[in-house]
């Protein structure tokens, strides 16, 4: 399986990366940079430059591919509202591109808070709100409906023994 993937060299993308080649599968990795493109060719991807706004490159990369999973997103959380719209438009784009396709379209949000002591699950919808505009769920699961295998994975963070994110 040809898979596009966004956030291909980042930490959770690299590691997807590597699992998707060790089962077989062709990766296609999103570059929007030439540290970017090291990473990708060190992995064994091939690499499809573009960013997440070059929604040109982000429909030709979905077109062209069997699936897509999205891991990308800017973590500049000083304009997490305007990358929160950036994030949509460019599931939009991906998602029209696999409209009527039956390819799968995984996409991905952080677990996020919904009230403090409340244990979230999968079955809770995270609507957005201004403390948390980002909508990648929402987005991506609405192309469910047009003939798009669509998909949303929470990523969640949390601290290792190391002191470190994992």
């Amino acid at each position: 399986m040809r898979v596009f993937v966004t956030g291909a060299a980042g930490f959770i993308g690299s590691e997807t990366t590597k699992e998707l080649i060790a089962n077989g599968h062709q990766v296609v990795g999103l570059a929007r940079s030439e540290e970017n493109v090291r990473t990708l060719e060190k992995l064994g991807t091939e690499v499809h430059r573009g960013s997440l706004q070059d929604l040109e490159s982000l429909k030709s990369g979905a077109r062209d591919s069997d699936g897509v999973i999205h891991l990308a997103f800017i973590h500049d959380f000083t304009k997490f509202a305007e990358n929160g719209a950036i994030d949509k438009t460019a599931i939009e784009a991906m998602g029209d591109a696999l409209a009527g396709t039956n390819k799968p379209f995984i996409v991905t949000s952080g677990t996020g808070l919904i009230a403090p002591g409340v244990v979230i699950t999968e079955d809770m919808r995270r609507d957005s709100s201004p403390h948390v505009p980002r909508v990648s769920e929402q987005a991506g699961l609405v192309y469910a409906s047009r003939g798009v295998r669509a998909m949303a994975i929470r990523l969640h963070k949390c601290m290792a023994p190391t002191g470190k994110l994992g």
